[in-house]
Order: C-alpha cells, then structure tokens, then sequence
C-alpha cells in the first residue's frame, strides 16, 4: 500500500490543488459578478429614481399648464358672458325705445287714417270701412323693425360667442391672435 500512496501521493495533490484553486476561482468569480451585479442595481434604481422624478415635475407641469388655460377660459367665458348680457340689455332697451317710436307711429298713423277717412266722408266717394294706406304702412314698419331687431340681437350674441370661440381657441394654443 506504500507503493500505492507514493504512486497516488501527487496526483492526489495534484486533484486537491486544482480543486482549492478551482474553489477559490469560483468563489472569486461569484464576488466578482455580485459586485458588479449590485452596482447595475444600483445604477438602475438611480435611473429609476430620476425618471419618477422626472415624471412628477412633467405632471405638476402640465396641471400647472392645465390650470393656468382653464383659468384663461374661465376669464373669458365669464368676460363673454358679461358681453351676452349687455348685448340682451342694449337689446331689450331698442326694443323699449322702438315700441315708443311704434306707438307713435301708430298714433300718427290712426290720425292720419282718421284725416282720410273724414275726407273720403265728405267726398262720399268711398265707405269710411276698410284699413288705410298709412295703417298698413305703420304696421309694415312696426314687423318690420321687430324682425330687424331680433336678428340683430341674435347677430350680436353669435359674433360675441364667436369671439370667446377664438379667444379660447387662442389661450390654449398659444397663437397670437390676427388682427382684423
């Protein structure tokens, strides 16, 4: 058996060699891709960190951006609805005015229809019945000036909601508005 252990001796030195050396490879191997497999992590969680940072300033931003149109549209919405509430004042106030000057016309009209009739009497060449020509004008202007009156105010509140469109229309895009 001597024979045997001095045969076997440095083969087996050999084999326990090579395996400290392969141990101690392996081992330095797993330090080494723990070491670099620690710092990736930690460069991807700095990444990480940077966009979440990243993305909460992108999204206060655009609330801040968001906020700051709807207050410009809220202005001029409540600007515009001002301009719509003069416009059905001045309105309702023509329409007060103009049924003064109706009235007027119309007195003067029954007047004059009452002159006509009185010398149509007295030439008794035609019956006192029957509607004038002045009546009817009167009339005439009376529709004809409400009609007016109604399509001017609807002109007015469409200008004035087509000008908020454009206003809001230039807050949120940032455009400059064309000067007419």
């Amino acid at each position: 058996m001597s024979w045997l252990l001095a045969y076997w001796k440095p083969a087996l030195i050999a084999v326990v060699c090579s395996l400290a050396v392969w141990w101690f490879s392996h081992q330095r191997y797993n330090a080494g891709y723990g070491e670099a497999n620690a710092a990736w992590a930690l460069k991807w969680q700095q990444r990480d960190a940077a966009d979440a940072t990243a993305l909460a300033k992108r999204q206060a931003e655009a609330r801040a951006e968001e906020q700051r149109r709807q207050g410009e549209i809220d202005a001029i919405e409540k600007k515009a609805e001002g301009q719509i509430a003069q416009a059905v004042a001045d309105a309702d106030h023509a329409r007060v005015v103009s049924d003064g000057l109706h009235d007027e016309a119309a007195k003067l009209a029954a007047r004059l229809a009452a002159s006509e009739r009185a010398h149509r009497a007295a030439t008794a060449s035609e019956s006192a019945a029957g509607t004038t020509g002045s009546e009817l004008l009167a009339e005439l202007f009376r529709s004809a000036d409400q009609r007016a009156g109604e399509l001017a105010a609807i002109a007015d509140q469409a200008r004035i909601r087509g000008l908020t469109c454009e206003a809001a229309y230039y807050a949120l895009t940032g455009a400059k508005a064309v000067e007419k």
